[in-house]
């Protein structure tokens, strides 16, 4: 599972747009961040807020970042919050379960705030998860909208409303009297069964989107394959592998996906060019049939004129 480390260096994939078709499948990846794997929540949310050492940095802008079910030490500062895990979470402790997701082209950006909030609010209502939402632009270099996609990171600590201070609120909870211990931590946020309900979730608030929007596009949670849709996924790769490649330095999952899109865009060119044969084809034919029907036609005439002769010889004798 991917992290960030200390230094800081981001290595969650950056989101990337949903197939605009019926279909298309969605691009959602969810992954976490301990202390025992060299994951920082300060970096964490650094990135996805675009602060810090990421405030200068050619990166897709932050559009947008909110915070929400804080404790109330960090409720008007969630950078504390993040900043306060890294010092008192256990030493095996997960930090932050981190969301990743691309948003539809062409929404304004009170839309893309609106599914992303609400996709946050489905993932953290439930136990009142402390959670930090980010909307980054995904702009081309020309300016234009290539990318929207956006990133959640959610702390496992409940925010069940016991009044703690940041040292207790990261101690081990106490069953037996929650109020001396620690902020309990969900178990919610693992396995398959759950991936998939939150995969399905947010399939449908974007389709819910969409069609409010009165545009034609669906997104479905289910891949390619299980979609039954002959197509390879393009593979995902993050501002690390990127900033390698802009370097001049190859990376394997940068080329991979290279790979991909020139298959793609191979694959797109042989079927037009089949295309174009076979309308050019059907035109050949076409004018075939004329031109036969046009010889037809007059050899009918030449015969018929033959016949009105010999009718004429026969019924003007001695001429």
């Amino acid at each position: 599972m991917e992290d960030w480390d200390e230094e800081g260096r981001p290595h969650v994939p950056n989101g990337r747009p949903a197939a605009s078709g019926p279909g298309g499948t969605i691009h959602l990846s969810f992954r976490s961040g301990s202390r025992g794997s060299g994951a920082s929540a300060r970096a964490a949310f650094k990135y996805v807020s675009r602060s810090g050492q990421f405030e200068d940095r050619e990166l897709d802008e932050a559009l947008h970042v909110e915070s929400d079910h804080m404790p109330a030490w960090a409720a008007d500062a969630p950078e504390e919050y993040w900043d306060v895990a890294d010092l008192f979470e256990r030493a095996n402790g997960r930090l932050y379960v981190s969301a990743d997701f691309a948003l539809p082209r062409g929404l304004e950006l009170e839309d893309q705030i609106a599914l992303a909030r609400a996709f946050a609010h489905e993932l953290t209502d439930g136990e009142e998860l402390p959670y930090t939402m980010a909307i980054h632009a995904g702009w081309d270099a020309s300016g234009a909208e290539h990318n929207p996609h956006a990133h959640i990171l959610i702390s496992e600590r409940k925010n069940d409303g016991i009044v703690r201070d940041r040292t207790q609120w990261f101690r081990r909870a106490n069953s037996a009297d929650p109020a001396r211990g620690g902020a309990p931590k969900t178990r919610s946020l693992h396995g398959q069964p759950w991936m998939e309900r939150a995969r399905s979730r947010w399939a449908a608030l974007t389709n819910e989107l969409l069609a409010g929007r009165g545009r034609a596009e669906r997104v479905d949670h289910r891949s390619y394959a299980r979609q039954g849709i002959a197509r390879e996924p393009g593979r995902h790769f993050g501002p690390a592998a990127a900033h390698l490649l802009e370097k001049g330095r190859p990376h394997d999952r940068v080329m991979q996906s290279a790979d991909v899109d020139e298959r793609r865009v191979g694959l797109a060119a042989i079927d037009s060019a089949i295309a174009a044969l076979e309308r050019e084809r059907a035109s050949l034919l076409e004018s075939e049939a004329r031109e036969r029907g046009s010889k037809s036609s007059g050899s009918e005439g030449a015969r018929s004129t033959e016949r009105t002769e010999d009718q004429s010889d026969d019924w003007m004798p001695g001429r």
